[in-house]
């Protein structure tokens, strides 16, 4: 994916100099070392090379930011151990498993047979459960703001991330998943009015979860299910509730998980 710019731009690291698209490809080609790469100072230099342009491209910043994240993905797994396979399961568990999956089979068909008996009776109307009344609240006042201030946080992040020691071994913790960071964004959003950007992202603790933290809000955002708001430029980002806030978020997200 190309970065797609007006504005010709060129990474200078002492391990790199070129485009950023080209640096992505040498690293999926294993032709450069990803952990010989400053994300850090990648993303600083983007920083000034945005706040140089009178008007950047939205599109533009949107393109570095997912480039940004492949990036972070790459370096994050060249980073942390391997996982050891799990164990073979014995014979009799692959048996048993069998078993059990022809037992769910069987009462998923026993459950098909009796809705179509009921489609045939004419029993296939249900009443529309109408949703809760929700309150009139008032149209958030959304200020104008330059999409570099997303790249900013991103930044200051990466530069935290950067400076911590990859861990020894893998903890047994369960990996977020888009789906839950949703989640517990619609939760946050439903006690209060607003949540700041940097205290969700002050929540991931690897390199997987700030890109699935990110990869979310964007995602939120697109889809009108949150509103990113900023008082002014260089000052803190806020989450607020989007005009689909109630639309089913969690199911929305699923997918993306």
């Amino acid at each position: 994916m190309p970065l797609a710019t007006h504005h010709p731009y060129n990474l200078q690291l002492p391990e790199f100099a070129g485009p950023l698209d080209l640096l992505l490809r040498l690293i999926e080609r294993e032709e450069l070392a990803i952990t010989a790469i400053s994300l850090a100072a990648v993303a600083d230099q983007y920083l000034a090379h945005v706040r140089a342009i009178p008007d950047p491209d939205p599109l533009t910043v949107a393109d570095f930011l997912a480039l940004a994240a492949q990036l972070l993905l790459i370096k994050s797994r060249a980073l942390l151990p391997r996982r050891e396979p799990p164990p073979a399961p014995p014979e009799e568990d692959v048996a048993e498993q069998l078993a059990q999956r022809l037992r769910e089979y069987q009462q998923f068909k026993q459950a098909a047979t009796q809705l179509r008996e009921w489609e045939s009776a004419g029993l296939r109307v249900w009443e529309r459960v109408a949703l809760p009344p929700q309150p009139d609240l008032p149209a958030p006042q959304i200020a104008t703001h330059k999409l570099s201030a997303l790249v900013n946080a991103l930044s200051r992040r990466l530069s935290l991330i950067e400076r911590e020691t990859p861990p020894i071994a893998i903890p047994k913790a369960k990996v977020i998943t888009i789906a839950e960071m949703a989640e517990l964004i619609g939760e946050r959003l439903l006690r209060q009015r607003y949540v700041a950007f940097d205290d969700l992202l002050s929540l991931a603790t690897t390199r997987s979860e700030v890109i699935v933290a990110l990869w979310t809000i964007l995602e939120l955002a697109k889809r009108e299910i949150i509103n990113v708001e900023q008082d002014d430029l260089f000052e803190l980002i806020n989450l607020s509730r989007g005009e689909r806030f109630g639309e089913t978020l969690t199911e929305q997200m699923k997918d993306e998980g």
